[in-house]
């Protein structure tokens, strides 16, 4: 019998001063604008069994060029990570396309799928400050396939945006996921452009949709979404974040697009989450829906939709949605963050049941900016998903801004606060000690490592 693998949470301490990469619109003294954060990914690029991680740096030097970013990967092992093979991938590795730019920001997103369905995932990596044809921060994303050897640049693609016009500073691959939306067997890849211009309105945002197929990722039957279920408006920036899932059980996979800018009635900023359903002939704004923020009130700066992640939290075969609103007030603590649950079904997600969390061990205080970011995962190997949720800006004792971690944990009926834990780096078997703005749990990621 096969043994059931448990997922491993990874948390991530970055340097001081890396905070949300929030949108230059966000006048809001909790969302300051700065460097972008590490992103990872799990998959398994060598199809030897065990998960390799990929690892964005979008602010790292490459070739003396400032920010110019890149992708460093670690493969897994039966006895986990190992830095034997590991790679280093910028726009100037052998066959990359593109050329490494001060600035770039390769790595700032990362997406990993079986784009041509050969066995090997595959991996996206967003560059989203890329200049293209002159338009400086238009963005684009690189493809790196998978072999026997691990990722490679053999066959390796850029694409700008698909489906829209190339524009300035529209950021498209700032955020990415993968999902097989029209069911056919090859992986498609999401990409999104927050700050993509609609009509004369700026920044509301878009998400373009590449296909996979035998040749791997193409803009044949491309597509460009704005808002659905709801009117695109100035500083929405939807598509801020993405999550795939089959949140409706039809076994075609759905697509979860966070609007943390989102004007609700006359709250700004409240955000919402669109989405997006997937069919044979893929995603559709057909039955797409907008959802706010579940129980709870919504509120200006709440920014509900800044995280997603999807996971099947209640062990009944559906996909359900975190959906995080770190700029949630709690009583009267501002930006303490929260994070709601909407739970799928049949006639996919729903309110009914909806959840409504704040900080899991440990109490709200002002600019946690809890729910950002979210990853679900197995972490107790009982078959239901659990959820990780990063509080970085988290003050543990005296010392300011050394962030924590969340765990909630899956159950027949949902994420529960029984055994939920909070981690910081002064707890028991985590190494060194919490120190001032480490921003411990800025980053997050879940996989199978050996």
């Amino acid at each position: 019998m096969a043994m059931r693998r448990t997922a491993l949470l990874v948390l991530v301490l970055l340097v001081a001063g890396l905070v949300i990469p929030a949108s230059p619109g966000w006048a809001h003294s909790s969302q300051p604008t700065a460097a972008p954060a590490a992103v990872e990914v799990r998959a398994d690029f060598n199809h030897d069994g065990a998960d390799d991680l990929a690892i964005g740096a979008p602010s790292e030097t490459v070739g003396g060029l400032f920010a110019a970013g890149a992708a460093h990967v670690l493969y897994g092992s039966a006895t986990g990570l190992t830095g034997t093979g590991s790679q280093v991938w910028t726009q100037d590795s052998p066959g990359v396309p593109d050329t490494a730019e001060r600035g770039d920001h390769f790595g700032d997103a990362l997406a990993a799928g079986d784009f041509d369905h050969d066995g090997f995932a595959d991996l996206a990596v967003g560059v989203d400050l890329e200049e293209v044809d002159g338009a400086e921060g238009a963005g684009g994303v690189n493809v790196l396939y998978g072999s026997a050897g691990g990722l490679t640049g053999t066959g390796s693609q850029f694409f700008p945006q698909v489906g829209g016009a190339v524009e300035r500073s529209d950021l498209f691959g700032r955020a990415l996921t993968s999902g097989d939306f029209n069911h056919d067997g090859f992986a498609d890849l999401a990409a999104a452009a927050p700050e993509e211009d609609v009509g004369t309105l700026v920044d509301p945002g878009a998400v373009s949709v590449l296909q996979g197929s035998a040749g791997g990722l193409t803009t044949v039957g491309g597509r460009l979404f704005t808002q659905v279920a709801g009117v695109p408006e100035t500083d929405d920036t939807f598509g801020f974040a993405l999550a795939a899932g089959d949140f409706n059980h039809n076994g075609v996979v759905d697509l979860a697009v966070g609007a943390p800018g989102e004007v609700v009635g006359s709250a700004d900023h409240a955000g919402a989450v669109s989405v997006v359903q997937g069919s044979a002939g893929g995603l559709t704004t057909v039955g797409g829906r907008l959802l706010t923020q579940v129980g709870g009130a919504v509120e200006p700066f709440d920014l509900f939709g800044v995280a997603v992640a999807a996971g099947d939290f209640n062990g009944n075969g559906v996909a359900d949605l975190a959906v995080g609103a770190n700029g949630e007030r709690v009583g009267s603590v501002a930006g303490a963050g929260a994070v709601s649950v909407l739970y799928g079904s049949a006639s996919g997600l729903s309110s009914v049941g909806g959840q409504l969390f704040t900080q899991v061990g440990g109490a709200p205080e002002t600019n946690d900016l809890w729910g950002w970011p979210l990853a679900a995962g197995d972490f107790n190997g009982n078959g239901v998903a659990d959820l990780a949720v990063g509080a970085p800006f988290e003050d543990v004792g005296s010392v300011v801004d050394a962030g924590a971690v969340s765990v909630l944990y899956g159950s027949a009926g949902g994420l529960t606060t029984t055994g939920g834990l909070l981690f910081t780096k002064d707890s028991p078997g985590i190494d060194g000690t919490a120190s001032e703005r480490d921003q411990f749990g800025h980053a997050l990621t879940t996989g199978d490592t050996g």
